[in-house]
């Protein structure tokens, strides 16, 4: 056997061992079913990889098991204490609110804070606040700024895409009343008193003009398990916001593409101008 045939070319060895940045195996929706189980099994109690792999009816030893586990650390739903055979998990106070906290926005808001303790996923938020861009783009930006690969990054956005949507439910339910004022006034509410007279303008003054405020779209709350797969511009007036839940692949986009086609040869027919009934009958009418 030849030295070729037992040392590798030098750059065959480095395309085996390139790996894409760390983020979290599976996304939120997954990650809080994962936790779920576990706190169903071992409530907040102490329980060792062989009891979480149990409540997922995984082995102990697989790979899906420790990258799970791994997902649930990064994301703040576990707690862990010791190292080999005596490291223990627990279910953290951050995922039981996010499972189970039955106040006005308090079960969305702690996961929101759960989807942004990964550090990869929350730089994205923020540079992506305005809406993600499309694949192609994203993937390429991962490639080449971010060291991953092809694979990797699209196993990133699908990641990404999922737990991105809880951050955004959780801004929806920030947004103040629409008929509350930004000083606390509800709309319609003079803040004069009884008997003060309002404030004239001087002669020779004019006033400022009026500001008209800019009405801000509103969004939809996610449910629990929807996500946003994309968003973008129809138009200069028009937009959209796909809202998935469950598995998306191939056959649901392919379905969802013949849902369209069908959706617009039903809007060009309505499109389409109506055949005049008067005129039709006096043409009727002259023929018999």
């Amino acid at each position: 056997m030849t030295a070729t045939d037992t040392n590798p070319p030098p750059e065959a060895s480095k395309i085996r061992k390139e790996r894409s940045p760390s983020f979290p195996f599976i996304g939120l929706s997954k990650a809080l079913e994962r936790v779920r189980a576990v706190y169903a099994h071992a409530k907040r109690h102490e329980a060792r990889l062989a009891d979480l792999a149990a409540a997922w009816g995984m082995g102990v030893k697989s790979s899906g098991t420790i990258q799970t586990v791994a997902a649930l650390v990064a994301y703040g739903l576990l707690e862990d204490q010791g190292s080999g055979e005596t490291r223990k998990f627990k279910v953290t106070e951050l995922a039981l609110k996010a499972l189970e906290d039955q106040r006005p926005g308090a079960r969305e808001a702690a996961q929101a804070e759960a989807a942004l303790k990964p550090k990869l996923i929350a730089e994205y938020v923020e540079k992506w606040k305005e809406g993600r861009p499309a694949d192609g783009i994203c993937i390429s930006e991962l490639r080449f700024e971010r060291g991953f690969t092809e694979d990797g990054a699209k196993a990133f956005l699908k990641v990404f895409d999922d737990t991105a949507g809880f951050t955004k439910a959780a801004e929806s339910d920030k947004k103040p009343d629409q008929a509350t004022q930004s000083d606390g006034q509800k709309a319609g509410e003079s803040g004069d008193k009884l008997g003060d007279k309002p404030d004239l303008p001087k002669a020779g003054h004019n006033p400022p003009p009026h500001k008209h405020s800019v009405k801000q779209p509103e969004r939809r709350i996610l449910m629990e398990g929807e996500r946003e797969l994309t968003t973008g511009m129809l138009a200069k007036d028009a937009s959209f916001r796909l809202i998935v839940s469950g598995k998306i692949g191939v056959k649901e986009i392919e379905r969802l593409i013949k849902k369209l086609e069908i959706d617009k040869e039903i809007l060009a027919e309505q499109d389409a101008e109506p055949e005049d009934e008067d005129a039709g009958y006096q043409q009727w009418k002259q023929g018999q």
